[in-house]
């Protein structure tokens, strides 16, 4: 896959008098995990949703090689795993897969105790087996940007590692934006970070960065 870069910017996100993003912005490259810090209520999700038409907000601007995209069809560019449910509670598993474009038995490779949820509605797994295929699913997409919103909530901690190896494996030719919380996971897998505070967003070179900005102690 060609090499491409996902620039978002200018992010301006406010609820009545109440201002969550004054300057939202972050990049992304093929070949590259990029990691996005905050403390809960910094505004994260709300830029994801923001650049993937899921919020209105005052201000967003989103370019791919330089290119403004086209937010109205920008799921062609890129694949959004948001902090809740995915795939409705009602549809079967082997449904959600057919339309993503996903190979189903791919994923019974990946996790084969899935081999006898093909026929199951999301609402028969438990959250951890649902946020996995989730995943799954969205980074096994055809497109050359991931956006992953805690993917490692609910997964059983037996299976971070797992998680992380594929994440590792598709950046290599895609990018991926993660946030979690969980910060030794989010470390250990991005290759730059970025944090939010105050509205703005901020790279991240050092433990320092995180210190002044209030992410850590």
């Amino acid at each position: 896959m060609d090499n491409h870069k996902l620039i978002v910017d200018s992010v301006v996100v406010r609820f009545g008098e109440k201002t969550v993003l004054s300057g939202g912005y972050i990049t992304s490259e093929t070949g590259m995990v990029t990691g996005l810090l905050g403390r809960n209520g910094a505004g994260k999700s709300c830029m994801f949703r923001a650049l993937m038409g899921g919020l209105r907000v005052e201000n967003v601007m989103v370019s791919i090689d330089g290119k403004p995209v086209d937010r109205r069809i920008i799921g062609k560019s890129i694949k959004y795993l948001p902090q809740g449910r995915l795939i409705p509670e009602g549809m079967k598993l082997h449904r959600a897969f057919d339309l993503y474009g996903v190979n189903y038995w791919s994923f019974v490779d990946f996790s084969p105790k899935f081999s006898r949820h093909y026929d199951s509605p999301v609402y028969e797994l438990s959250g951890g087996e649902a946020r996995l295929a989730e995943l799954y699913l969205v980074l096994m997409s055809d497109t050359p940007f991931y956006i992953l919103d805690e993917p490692f909530t609910q997964v059983d901690p037996v299976n971070i590692d797992q998680v992380k190896a594929l994440i590792r494996e598709r950046s290599k030719d895609h990018g991926i934006i993660v946030t979690d919380h969980n910060y030794e996971a989010l470390t250990s897998v991005a290759d730059n970070l970025f944090v939010i505070a105050d509205g703005y967003t901020s790279p991240v070179r050092c433990r320092e960065d995180l210190v002044r900005h209030g992410y850590l102690r």
